[in-house]
Order: structure tokens, then sequence, then C-alpha cells
């Protein structure tokens, strides 16, 4: 049986973590083919048993290591094929979470599919590997993650002003005007435009577009009766084929047939988060 359990983390870390996911599959289940849209949280994935494939839009074909970093993506990235007897449990983070932890900037991990997470983070998150491999429950492991990164949240980065816009634009949902973006941050247009790059790894625009697309699809999950229309209208969509032409880029197809192709990808805890 394929099962998903999801939790947001303790107030304590909402600054830094969006939600937890662990994804279990039975020896006996079948393949899935699920696609991994464009979204702007980083990601820390920790494969307990078998491993699952990643088809990117390129062409180029990757099996998940042990750990997985997930930068952000500014495009429709990639299929995930999660086939039987996987274990599997991720820490999704706040856009800019993932950075003030680990000290690692995002430019560093954006638009780059999954890179071995002891690479990027060092033998310490191969201590956390072992313990949640460890560990059955899916809340005990929740709580194994939540001190590991209760320690590191105690020495974390404060917020510069490029990163408190891009946390700003995120809790928007996407509906501001880079010239004043740039006016709250105490710079010029291109100024700001090249620090945003250089920091997170894409333009303040696009920036702007994803959290609009993962914002419009985070409600139609949360709240599945509601009708495209209104959601093209809550989230500044000019019209219906305008948020048609975004799902197509950022999640490869239509909104409707996108959201079936999803499947479990994004979830309920993101959305509420």
């Amino acid at each position: 049986m394929h099962t998903l359990r999801t939790a947001q983390p303790s107030p304590a870390l909402r600054p830094f973590v969006r939600a937890y996911a662990q994804r279990q599959t039975a020896a006996d289940d079948a393949t899935v083919i699920e696609v991994c849209p464009a979204q702007l949280e980083q990601i820390l994935y920790f494969e307990l048993a078998n491993k699952f494939d990643i088809w990117h839009s390129n062409g180029k074909h990757q099996t998940s290591d042990d750990v997985n970093v997930i930068g952000c993506h500014s495009a429709f990235a990639a299929h995930a094929e999660l086939k039987a007897g996987l274990d599997s449990f991720a820490i999704f983070f706040q856009p800019t979470g993932f950075w003030r932890l680990f000290r690692v900037p995002g430019s560093e991990t954006t638009n780059r599919g999954g890179i071995e997470g002891n690479s990027v983070l060092g033998s310490s998150i191969r201590v956390l590997w072992n313990r949640l491999g460890e560990t059955r429950s899916f809340e005990d492991r929740v709580g194994v993650a939540e001190n590991f990164l209760l320690c590191l949240s105690t020495r974390a980065l404060q917020l510069n002003p490029i990163t408190y816009v891009a946390e700003h634009v995120f809790q928007q949902h996407g509906a501001i005007h880079i010239p004043d973006l740039a006016r709250a941050a105490g710079l010029g247009l291109r100024q700001f435009e090249r620090r945003f790059v250089r920091e997170l790894g894409i333009s303040p625009k696009v920036y702007a577009r994803v959290a609009r697309f993962q914002s419009a699809v985070d409600k139609k999950i949360a709240q599945p009766d509601t009708p495209w229309v209104d959601v093209a209208h809550n989230f500044g969509y000019h019209d219906q084929m305008h948020m048609i032409h975004d799902f197509e880029k950022l999640g490869g197809d239509a909104p409707a047939k996108f959201l079936m192709q999803l499947g479990n990808m994004r979830f309920p805890a993101l959305s509420n988060s």
C-alpha cells in the first residue's frame, strides 16, 4: 500500500520549515509516475530503503541518493518514478529556511536537480540519515528531525534585505511589483535584480511567478471545489488563459490535467503552512 504521512513543524521551526512528509510503498505496489513542478522550497529527501528514479525535463536520468538536496526550480523539473519498497522521509523548507539553517546559498542548489546530500552538508547529515533509519514511526522521525534542526536554529542566519524581500514575495503569493521590492530593499532596480539572482539563483520576476503558481496549486489542493476561474482571479492572473500558460510552463500541462499527474507530490500540510 502506498502511504503518505505529513506534519507541520513546531512553532519554533516554522520560520525555517514548511512541512515534513513520509512516503512508503509496499513490496508489491505498482510503479507510480508523478510530476515534479516548479517550486520554491528546498527539500531534503532521506531514502531509507529502495531508491526512486528521476527523469528530468532535459532527458537526464538520475537515481536518488541516500540523502538528496532538491533546490528551487523555476520551471517544470522532472517526472519521479516511485517504485515498490520505498521508505522516504522529507523536510520541506521555507524558501530561505534551508539557507538560514545550513548556510548554503539558494543559488548553489537552484535548478540543479537532486544533489547528493553529504557533498553539500557534510557528515552531520549522514548522522541524521542513520537516526531516521533506526526510527520506525513517522511521529518519532519528525521528533528526530526537529531535534536536529532546533540545534541549528540557535545559530541560524538572520534575514538580509534580499532574503527578507524573498520571504515577503512568498507570503504575498507573488502579488508584488518588482520596483517596489527594490525600494523596500533600499537598492536601485538593476542592482536589486543582480543581487537577487546572485543570492537565490533566479530573477525576482521568475521567483514571484513561481510563488503565484505554487499558491494557486496549493489553494486548489486545499479547497478542491474552488472553480479554476476563481483560482485565476484570486491570484492575480489576467484571465484563465494566462493561468493555463503558466501551468504549462511551470507544471508541464494545463491545470486540471496537471493536478491529476501531480498525485500527492504536494499535499495539504504545505497548503496550510
